[in-house]
């Protein structure tokens, strides 16, 4: 074989490689799918009006949304009480709950509500 050949089998029986034409078409024919013009614009104006995906806060997730504003507010006692009541609907905030427990000991050097 010399350079610039294009590689193929050397055992006898062996089938030949197919050639780079079919090998193009063939992926060509599988390539992704464009939407038309006017479909991707359209998708892109739902977006940014937030219509294509409308999620639904949990009750955990409002539960746990309250518990951060509370700690937020230096009330560490009553955010940890609703983070426990937001892992009892099934929210993941064990780890909150081990990061506020934390701060209880220095909760009076925290600044107050208001003050």
């Amino acid at each position: 074989s010399h350079f610039g050949s294009s590689p193929q089998p050397t055992q006898p029986g062996s089938t030949r490689w197919p050639p780079l034409g079919l090998i193009i078409a063939s992926a060509m024919a599988t390539g992704a799918r464009v939407l038309p013009k006017a479909s991707r614009d359209k998708l892109e104006r739902e977006r940014g009006l937030g219509l294509a995906t409308k999620t639904i806060a949990s009750k955990s997730d409002i539960i746990e949304k309250e518990a951060g504003e509370l700690a937020q507010a230096g009330n560490l006692k009553g955010a940890i009480a609703k983070y426990y009541e937001c892992q009892a609907e099934g929210g993941n905030v064990a780890h909150k709950i081990k990061n506020l427990s934390s701060f209880l000991p220095y909760e009076y050097l925290l600044p107050k509500a208001g003050g």
